[in-house]
C-alpha cells in the first residue's frame, strides 16, 4: 500500500533539507499532496519513508563521486580515435568547468560554525549544512554503524553516542535533531570571510 507513495516521497526528499527533515514532516507533506490522512497507516508509512531516506542518502553519496574511467577495450580504442581526430583542448575545459560548477554549488550554501562532538565526527569546524549531512553519513558508513538487519537504525560508537546524548541506538531520521545543537549561524555579512577561509583550507588540502 505504501509503494504508491514512493515517487512523491522521493520528490519531497529532493527538495528537502536533509539535515532537518523528519519522517513526520515528509508524511505531512505527503498528506497535503494527496489530500489523504495517513494516520491509519502511520507506523507503516514512517518505516517506508525511513527505507527511502536511507537509500536516498546512499544515492546522494554515490552521485558525488567522480565517474569511473573507461574499462573496455572498445571504449579505449574509441578514445584513442577521438584523441587523434579531436583537439585535447576541447575536453579539458569541459572537465574544468564541471569541477568549478560543483565547487560553486557547495560554497554557495551558507556556512555554519560546527562545534564538538559533531566537528570531531565530520573533521571540520566550518561547513555548510548539506556538507555536514554528507560527511556525517560518510562517517556512519565508514565505521559500519548501520544495523545489519535494519539500515534505518544507527548503532552508536563512542563519538556518535556523545553526540546523541548517550543513546546506544538512534534512527536515521532522529540523528538530525542531535546535530542541530552543534551548529552556530554565521552572520550574512561575515559569510564572505569564512568562505574565503574554507577555500584556502581546501586549496591546502
Amino acid at each position: 500500500m505504501c509503494e504508491q507513495y514512493r515517487a512523491n516521497i522521493e520528490a519531497i526528499l529532493k527538495d528537502a533539507d536533509l539535515a532537518t527533515v523528519s519522517a513526520k514532516s515528509i508524511r505531512r507533506s505527503l498528506e497535503a499532496q494527496t489530500g489523504t490522512s495517513l494516520d491509519p497507516i502511520k507506523k507503516e508509512i514512517n518505516a517506508f519513508i525511513g527505507d527511502i531516506f536511507v537509500k536516498f542518502q546512499e544515492q546522494q553519496e554515490k552521485s558525488s563521486l567522480p565517474p569511473p574511467p573507461p574499462v573496455s577495450r572498445a571504449q579505449d580504442t574509441n578514445a584513442k580515435v577521438i584523441k587523434k581526430t579531436t583537439s585535447p583542448a576541447i575536453k579539458k575545459p569541459a572537465q574544468k568547468k564541471k569541477k568549478e560548477v560543483k565547487e560553486k554549488r557547495v560554497i554557495d550554501w551558507p556556512l555554519l560554525k560546527v562545534s564538538p562532538p559533531l566537528s570531531d565526527i565530520i573533521k571540520t569546524d566550518l561547513c555548510s549544512r548539506p556538507q555536514a549531512v554528507k560527511k556525517m553519513w560518510e562517517y556512519i558508513r565508514e565505521h559500519n554503524l548501520q544495523s545489519e538487519t535494519d539500515k534505518r537504525v544507527l548503532r552508536c560508537d563512542a563519538k556518535l553516542k556523545e553526540l546523541c546524548d548517550g543513546e546506544d541506538e538512534v534512527s536515521a531520521f532522529s540523528i538530525n535533531k542531535y546535530t542541530q545543537k552543534c551548529f552556530t549561524n554565521i552572520p550574512k555579512e561575515e559569510q564572505p570571510k569564512y568562505k574565503q577561509i574554507l577555500l584556502e583550507r581546501e586549496a591546502q588540502g
